[in-house]
């Protein structure tokens, strides 16, 4: 979850880039059928937990808010189905080609990760990337062939880090909606009378048949679903699942829940009662969930309560009653002193635990301001970001 409370059924709030709106973010619910209608220029709706520390409050063509208005520098410097026996993959996410209104420009609006950046972060012991994409912008139009500028970038980025022996989720950023043609101006939910899970499908398999001969790519079917039905949810991602197998796509899927698919509310929000009878022919699958550390899990703010760690607790424990695994896709920490409490002890936990194959924290990519609190990338130099501190003092090595 990324903002404080839910998005309205009627607009969908640039998380990261359109600032003023949060306040007025209320917490609401929507039907299956519901359109998500954007304001005069439509906005994208950006996993950027900290969109309270933006520093601007309008969407425009050009980076903003908590990611940099600038093009930047670059940086300096096989899983089946068990647990791994040496706890697991330390990662992180590599932001950017989820930034920027859709469609936008790369290198302008948004960008694929560099081999530069992905070097940095394999010379400092993370062996797991998330990279984020649209949907919108790997398939402009549904059923349509995919574009071949973002296939290419996305492609390189990826096969570059499984060349070093790194695996890479591709996390389809999307919240469960996209406009359904390039000049819509609305975003539209998948299943029931919206987006038929069957174009879902297509999108995935097109993706999907660049890596579908490497084990070390995982495929992260849809970032934090939200505004949709959890019933609905789950029979999209179950209808998915068996579709894409039934194209011999035998990656690793990272499976997400509705509600923002939080770790703290599995089993409250009822993702865990539909999960318990989720099934893939592969048997090859992970539960995805996210857990940040502020009053209210949605990572729009720096400091940590007191307690916080304990919020992953019941999710684990349900993982271990019920034999899954899981992937910890998003998570961060800020220089807050509660945070140096609650961060080292979430991540304990998740290191100490074979039910948890890897996890991922938020906030790598070079495009995020440098004052933005769940930074990963250095600033300048090569000294480590808070955020990166707090990690690297907690790897399980």
């Amino acid at each position: 979850m990324k903002i404080t409370g839910h998005l309205t059924s009627t607009s969908f709030v640039a998380i990261g880039i359109v600032t003023a709106a949060l306040a007025a973010v209320a917490a609401t619910t929507s039907s299956p059928t519901t359109q998500i209608t954007s304001t005069s220029t439509p906005v994208m709706v950006v996993s950027a937990p900290a969109a309270s520390f933006a520093t601007s409050t309008t969407a425009t063509g050009t980076m903003s808010s908590a990611a940099s208005s600038t093009k930047p520098s670059v940086p300096t410097a096989t899983m089946p189905n068990v647990a791994p026996t040496r706890g697991p993959i330390a990662g992180v996410n590599l932001s950017g080609g989820e930034f920027g209104t859709v469609p936008g420009k790369i290198f302008f609006q948004y960008v694929y990760p560099t081999n530069a950046e992905i070097d940095y972060f394999y010379a400092n012991g993370f062996r797991l990337l998330r990279i984020p994409f649209r949907w919108e912008r790997l398939q402009p139009n549904l059923y349509g062939p995919l574009s071949a500028t973002d296939r290419a970038a996305l492609k390189a980025a990826t096969n570059y880090a499984t060349s070093k022996g790194m695996t890479v989720v591709l996390d389809m950023h999307d919240f469960a909606a996209r406009r359904a043609t390039p000049d819509a101006n609305v975003s539209t939910l998948v299943g029931a009378n919206g987006i038929s899970e069957k174009a879902l499908a297509n999108a995935w398999t097109q993706i999907a048949s660049d890596y579908k001969d490497n084990p070390k790519v995982w495929l992260g079917l849809m970032n934090e679903p939200s505004h949709i039905d959890t019933a609905v949810w789950w029979e999209v991602v179950q209808s998915l699942v068996n579709d894409l197998r039934t194209q011999h796509i035998t990656n690793k899927f990272m499976v997400p829940g509705a509600s923002w698919t939080g770790a703290w509310s599995w089993i409250s929000s009822g993702n865990a009662g539909f999960a318990e009878r989720f099934t893939d022919p592969n048997n090859n699958f992970a539960f995805e969930v996210h857990q940040y550390l502020d009053k209210d899990s949605s990572g729009t703010n720096a400091a940590c309560v007191a307690g916080a760690a304990n919020r992953i607790d019941a999710v684990i424990s349900w993982a271990k009653t019920k034999k899954v695994q899981l992937f910890f896709g998003e998570m961060a920490g800020s220089g807050d002193n509660q945070c140096q409490i609650e961060y080292p002890a979430m991540l304990k936990k998740l290191n100490a635990d074979n039910i948890v194959i890897g996890w991922t924290a938020w906030g790598g990519g070079k495009w995020w301001n440098a004052s933005y609190p769940f930074r990963l990338a250095p600033v300048s130099g090569s000294s480590p970001t808070p955020h990166m501190t707090l990690l690297l003092s907690n790897m399980q090595h």
